[in-house]
């Protein structure tokens, strides 16, 4: 068979497990209490959401822009917003996040160093990833709602990224992928990521302002969850907690497995806000909410790839 048609039975195969996820998860929970919380959706809660987006996409795309101008790379703040949406969409269909990153890094250092491009996204998604686990770290004392396995996970979580942190920044990371033989890739990869984070640790005032815009993100993404949970009916959604679960439910999504984490994502919505104290069809309902919202975002993006490919296509055939 073909590389190319076991890579597109690879991608059908996990839209049908992130699909068969998400009817499963339609079937446990109660249809008519599903229908009611998402029926309690007006249109101010619709612009409410509209604006949240904006927002976090806006503290995103300044995120990057730091490491961008400490590359030389010149670009507005619209242009990386319009890369930022592309991004999106390109998700829309990859098993993780990594394809959108990889395309709007190239597109942003299309006439640049590509590898320093790509370290400036990788710095941008560390310095959120950290914000993230530490966030969760100091909200578990204030969240006493929270049980002694999503303690004791967050932990886990933190440790994992304390030693990746240090073996990556020590370059132990690529020393040990050539020494337990991996593929020659994989040490590339790693080699890339020790380089892109040593390089941006180099410069302690940029990687504190990054650390304090993803502290930023990261509140907002709690905004965001409050509003979609009054948005469903659920009015009592405990702050503390969702400080402490919502960084769990954005690690879960993120393994790729099926495209955007579809059905695993909200899989974990509705695990870990029913442990916040949401009933499931009120954690289903904020899931497929913010996943309506993601494939809103991407449906922009979509079209504004449109436009860059045809940019690129005049600008090359101006060139010829």
């Amino acid at each position: 068979m073909p590389q190319q048609a076991v890579v597109s039975v690879g991608k059908l195969l996990r839209v049908a497990l992130g699909v068969a996820l998400l009817v499963l998860l339609l079937y446990a929970v109660d249809y008519r209490s599903l229908l009611a919380a998402l029926s309690d959706i007006s249109l101010r809660d619709l612009a409410v959401l509209a604006l949240i987006a904006a927002i976090l996409i806006l503290v995103s795309v300044l995120k990057w822009r730091l490491f961008l101008a400490r590359l030389r790379i010149t670009a507005s703040v619209l242009h990386l917003y319009r890369l930022y949406l592309v991004g999106y969409f390109v998700n829309l269909a990859m098993p993780s996040y990594v394809g959108g990153d990889l395309v709007r890094s190239l597109y942003v250092g299309a006439n640049v160093d590509r590898a320093h491009s790509v370290s400036a996204t990788l710095l941008e998604r560390y310095t959120g990833f950290v914000a993230m686990i530490l966030m969760s770290l100091v909200a578990l004392p204030f969240s006493r709602g929270v049980t002694n396995e999503i303690v004791a996970t967050v932990l886990l979580v933190a440790l994992v990224a304390a030693c990746a942190s240090a073996a990556i920044f020590s370059r132990r990371a690529s020393w040990l992928a050539r020494n337990l033989r991996m593929p020659a890739s994989w040490v590339a990869l790693a080699e890339r990521i020790e380089s892109g984070l040593v390089w941006g640790a180099s410069d302690p005032i940029l990687m504190l302002q990054a650390f304090g815009l993803s502290f930023m993100f990261h509140v907002m993404t709690i905004v965001n969850t409050v509003a979609v949970a009054r948005a469903v009916g659920w009015d009592g959604a405990p702050w503390g907690e969702l400080f402490v679960v919502v960084p769990l439910i954005l690690l879960v999504g993120a393994v790729p497995v099926s495209p955007q984490g579809l059905g695993i994502q909200e899989g974990a919505f509705v695990f870990f806000l029913q442990a916040a104290g949401a009933s499931s069809a009120e954690a289903l309902a904020v899931a497929l909410v913010l996943r309506a919202k993601s494939y809103a975002l991407a449906l922009v993006g979509g079209v504004l790839w449109l436009g860059v490919r045809n940019q690129e296509a005049r600008v090359a055939t101006t060139s010829s």
